[in-house]
């Protein structure tokens, strides 16, 4: 729970990825109220595998595609799933699930379902709403209190949401667009995928 110098707080969590889910779950163990805002139809964020990625823009140029991750059908962990666990939530072997030290990305997405079904986070989270935008509610008004206003929108909603917070939590994670490297002439060449 909230100790008794830091009273219980609004927060708002932007992305149900891993990082999100496990910030989400902290803030309410320690008796935070905290509200999850995920732009896409399930938790999971970058695990959260569609095959139709190739469709929007392969080579990410574009910062507001449908499809935000740069997963890929045949992906499997570099790391020993022994390492991917929270520590009060071991990622562990399941019954007629992916058995490999070295699992798919289904399987870790299937492990952060668990995750969320076990310390009841599905309540918090509201699926299908991106954020447009956060910033300070005063800006440039000094104040000992801060708060944070954060505009959303829900998928098939025209009514933009504002929403004020005592705090924000950015969980959007950094792969959502491949990384390319500066290659003259990248820019004009021609040739697509088969």
């Amino acid at each position: 729970m909230a100790s008794e110098t830091n009273q219980s707080k609004n927060v708002c969590v932007i992305g149900a990825g891993p990082s999100g889910l496990l910030a989400a779950r902290e803030l309410r163990k320690e008796g935070h109220k905290v509200v999850v805002l995920e732009q896409n139809h399930d938790i999971g964020g970058q695990w959260l595998y569609d095959p139709n990625v190739q469709e929007e823009d392969p080579l990410g140029r574009d910062p507001w595609l449908k499809v935000h991750s740069s997963i890929y059908e045949s992906l499997r962990f570099m790391s020993p799933r022994e390492i991917m666990g929270s520590t009060d939530f071991p990622f562990l072997v399941k019954k007629g699930r992916d058995t490999r030290r070295f699992p798919s990305h289904t399987e870790f997405l299937l492990y952060l379902k668990d995750f969320c079904e076990w310390f009841k986070l599905s309540e918090m989270i509201k699926l299908n709403t991106k954020v447009h935008y956060v910033g300070p509610l005063n800006y440039g008004v000094p104040s000992e209190d801060l708060k944070w206003v954060v505009r959303s929108k829900e998928n098939k909603s025209e009514e933009e949401v504002e929403q004020v917070f005592d705090a924000v939590v950015v969980a959007t994670g950094h792969f959502s667009n491949p990384r390319l490297p500066c290659i003259q002439g990248m820019d004009t060449w021609k040739k697509k995928k088969k």
